[in-house]
């Protein structure tokens, strides 16, 4: 089971922090993953928006903490009928499009980062110094990176599409784990 290539992800900024994450575990095709979902408005509505998707590294438990060491003042509640109905939108087949709605708190350079991860295709990759002309902050290479290594919603917003100059493989989650998901995107 994996995420969707027609997925379209809308990206809202948030103002503040969330008051609370729901979240919940989701086993998949690259490993374990920690979801989270933070209610925004919505067109007038309140919906759920993913703002945390994490792998799991070590255990459950482990992962937990350190959500809650990313987001110390959030209150953070288990919720699996939320997360199975994301989980569906994410990895279930449907007639059209999925929309899924992330939720987003960073600095206005952050943003920029993640909107233009957010547009890349899979089987694509861009360098640091590439990512940082297309937000037309070329000689911020460094914070254009240390935005990459802040997205709290990987696979979403593509990280692991991101590549060092000198080939070097790096990826908050294991070299390993960002060597599989470029193999198995640049062969779909």
């Amino acid at each position: 089971m994996w995420i969707l290539n027609n997925l379209k992800a809308y990206l809202t900024p948030l103002q503040e922090s969330p008051k609370q994450i729901k979240y919940g575990f989701i086993d998949s095709k690259f490993g374990r993953i920690l979801l989270g979902t933070t209610p925004i408005q919505k067109r007038g509505k309140l919906i759920d928006a993913i703002c945390v998707l994490y792998f799991v590294q070590m255990d459950d438990k482990n992962s937990l903490e350190q959500l809650h060491r990313r987001w110390p003042k959030v209150k953070l509640v288990a919720d699996a009928n939320a997360i199975e109905e994301m989980r569906n939108i994410l990895f279930e087949e449907k007639e059209n499009t999925p929309v899924v709605d992330i939720a987003l708190k960073g600095t206005d350079l952050q943003l920029a980062v993640w909107a233009e991860l957010s547009k890349m295709e899979a089987g694509t990759t861009c360098t640091y110094s590439e990512l940082a002309e297309l937000v037309d902050r070329p000689k911020a290479v460094r914070a254009v990176a240390s935005a990459v290594a802040k997205n709290e919603v990987s696979i979403l917003i593509p990280c692991h599409r991101v590549v060092s100059k000198s080939g070097a493989v790096k990826y908050g989650w294991g070299a390993a784990l960002k060597s599989s998901l470029l193999c198995y995107e640049a062969n779909i």
